[in-house]
């Protein structure tokens, strides 16, 4: 099987499973009053990055909404992302290139949402021949305000 679902790949080479993590370590899913960023040291923001792939729509203190583009033949750079949601809009097919060498391909299909914990060090280049485009809401905090 040549092509993998990106999420579920993801995941589990960047042990992003929250259910592996010791008790009080960044729950964000399962402490509605987490004070974790989700924010890492050494992280790498998309939007600066990668400018022209990725769009501000959208900006609080909980949460920051990006639009992700990526053209057929096109690559972004490198990057990470705190824990997110994501929707694809347009799929197609991606190959995500890992810090450590790996690659992962990746056939993303519109109407498609998920969510991952954070995610380390990587870029991305559209293999396919349609535009990908994906809106991720980062979470920030979801600390409450008086």
């Amino acid at each position: 099987m040549k092509k993998i679902l990106l999420p579920v790949l993801l995941c589990f080479l960047l042990s992003c499973n929250q259910n592996n993590k010791p008790d009080g370590a960044n729950t964000i899913l399962t402490d509605p009053v987490s004070k974790n960023t989700a924010i890492q040291p050494g992280d790498i923001d998309a939007l600066t990055a990668s400018p022209a792939n990725f769009k501000l729509l959208i900006e609080n203190q909980y949460v920051r909404v990006l639009e992700y583009t990526l053209n057929p033949g096109e690559k972004d750079q490198w990057h990470t992302h705190p824990a997110k949601s994501s929707y694809v809009v347009s799929g197609g097919n991606l190959k995500v290139f890992l810090e450590n060498g790996d690659s992962i391909l990746s056939n993303e299909t519109a109407g498609t949402a998920l969510w991952m914990d954070h995610v380390g060090k990587h870029y991305v280049e559209n293999t396919g021949s349609t535009r990908v485009k994906i809106i991720l809401t980062e979470i920030k905090s979801l600390e409450k305000t008086k």
